[in-house]
């Protein structure tokens, strides 16, 4: 039973209670959890289509990677109220992923079983829609600030390594000149707070990046004071366990005085990868061993190969989503492009060519699960 898709097993949980508690229970969803990722990952991506539908609705396409073209796939309609054309997602984390934007609720769904919950709005979300937060914070912001001067950032969303707790993490830059803000939401208790960053002094995240998940930790780069690109380039470390904050260099292999712009940050596969974007316009990609401080190099990519479906782009750093285990192809992406490419990594190919062409153009990584969002 265990190897039988989610929505299968949503409709054989009505057969019996002895069933629906074997399903639902944790050992149960941990092994089919296990056996979904074995398979090798999913692509969900965020669509829209005003022609045939309302503009304030959206569906999700989820693609197997084994497909041809992203063409081939399941699709499901799900309506966001007030949707105005802003919007945007987490990583996914153990199947569960979050819409957002600073004026709507966070929205934390389950695509595989269909439901979702909305949370309470956060502090940087309230400035945003009413100008004037509520003033009982659950928690004391530890660097208060005199009407503030927010620049956003998106958040980010982890698991907690010790306790499996999951938690969204909304990191943004503050002025005048203090730490940036952190406000954490814990899924299980649903109420954002504050937590201290005086550790990480003058350092600011750069502006507009979508912090990375890996290992039970969250990971930004770092940015000048406003949190534009610098040659001084960190990385700023958040342990989802112990919420505490540390300042690293970036990795030996990544040139000491690289712009923060060329240096790419994401997880593939379930590793933390960096990559920097060299003047001749290809790209370097590594990632961490498992459980090691060891990097190695995977691939490299010449953005002159890829620009024919990325607008003509060749300055700004792609973010390879998944590895096929089955073709050894990597799916490419460059943010604000609705375009996605395959690269084959056989050294003696190399070949691109266009995976997917959307309207919308959001897309993470996804495994189905039983996962549920409270």
């Amino acid at each position: 039973m265990v190897r039988l898709p989610v929505k299968s097993l949503t409709r054989f949980q009505s057969v019996s209670k002895y069933w629906r508690t074997l399903i639902t229970s944790k050992d149960f969803g941990e092994r089919h959890m296990a056996l979904e990722k074995s398979k090798g990952c999913k692509l969900i991506f965020v669509c829209d289509d005003f022609e045939d539908r309302a503009e304030d609705t959206l569906f999700l396409k989820t693609v197997a990677l084994e497909k041809t073209s992203a063409s081939e796939g399941d699709e499901q309609a799900f309506e966001f109220q007030g949707f105005n054309g802003f919007l945007d997602i987490s990583e996914s984390c153990d199947g569960l992923i979050c819409f957002y934007d600073t004026k709507r609720a966070v929205e934390v769904m389950n695509p595989a079983t269909t439901t979702f919950i909305q949370l309470p709005l956060s502090r940087i979300q309230r400035l945003c829609i009413y100008m004037n937060p509520n003033s009982e914070e659950p928690v004391q912001d530890p660097n208060p600030v005199p009407d503030p001067i927010m620049s956003c950032s998106q958040f980010g969303f982890g698991k907690d390594s010790v306790n499996g707790s999951y938690k969204l993490v909304w990191m943004y830059n503050t002025a005048p000149a203090t730490p940036p803000t952190c406000e954490v939401l814990d899924l299980e208790g649903q109420k954002w707070r504050f937590v201290n960053t005086n550790t990480l002094d003058h350092h600011k995240i750069l502006f507009h990046q979508r912090p990375v998940f890996a290992n039970g930790s969250l990971y930004w780069l770092t940015g000048d004071e406003q949190g534009y690109a610098t040659t001084q380039t960190k990385l700023i470390v958040f342990d989802i366990h112990t919420e505490m904050f540390q300042v690293i260099q970036t990795p030996p292999f990544i040139t000491h005085d690289a712009s923060g712009d060329k240096i790419g940050l994401c997880n593939l596969d379930g590793r933390l990868c960096i990559s920097e974007l060299n003047k001749d316009c290809k790209q370097e990609f590594w990632w961490r061993i498992e459980d090691t401080n060891t990097w190695e190099r995977i691939f490299s990519v010449d953005l002159h190969s890829t620009s024919t479906w990325f607008g003509g782009i060749t300055w700004q750093p792609l973010t390879p989503l998944t590895i096929s285990r089955d073709t050894n192809k990597v799916i490419l992406s460059l943010r604000y492009q609705d375009n996605l490419v395959a690269l084959d990594l056989d050294p003696n190919s190399s070949v691109c060519h266009l995976y997917f062409s959307g309207y919308y153009g959001l897309v993470c990584p996804y495994f189905p699960s039983f996962v549920t969002c409270h």
